[in-house]
């Protein structure tokens, strides 16, 4: 339900202690995040996309559903990292009909895999990401979405850690 006015700045009851975690603050929330910092030498739109979902996942203390948003935009983040640092090396392809065909998530990772870009396991990545992507009936929680987020930030770093040496 949309929040009143009145209440928009009130935690949300599973941040309150109503439900959920109990205890949790805002600055919790904001400490999480901190740790998750891009350097600034990536692309602005890799960091922006990375931002968004730190504020995201911050401002679920507000409305807990801002939580499922930060995650469904988690794994579109790393396809454009990987699109920014990668993507050329798929320029000219086209689908049947002779339109433009970029290189998706799965295809993108094996690639920076690949070129020894990422050392992550990436086997199980694309289901993470259409658990995400397509809806599910996981329950997300903080701990779970920190620990996708984790993952996808430290791939995202290692993509482009080369490029700073």
């Amino acid at each position: 339900m949309l929040k009143s006015v009145s209440d928009l700045n009130k935690p949300d009851p599973y941040f309150s202690g109503d439900a959920g975690f109990i205890g949790c603050t805002l600055q919790d929330l904001h400490r999480d995040m901190r740790a998750f910092e891009l350097p600034t030498s990536l692309p602005d739109s890799v960091r922006r996309s990375h931002d968004a979902i730190r504020h995201a996942y911050i401002y679920a203390y507000f409305s807990y559903d801002l939580l499922t948003l930060a995650a469904s935009q988690t794994f579109p983040c790393l396809e454009l990292a990987l699109r920014e640092r990668i993507g050329h090396q798929f320029a000219g392809r086209v689908n049947s009909k002779g339109r433009p065909r970029p290189a998706m998530l799965d295809e993108l990772l094996k690639s920076a895999k690949e070129q020894n870009l990422i050392s992550a396991e990436i086997e199980y990545l694309s289901k993470m990401r259409n658990m995400f992507a397509h809806g599910s009936d996981t329950i997300l929680n903080p701990p779970l979405f920190l620990t996708t987020f984790e993952i996808v930030t430290d791939i995202i770093r290692e993509l482009y850690l080369s490029q700073q040496v």
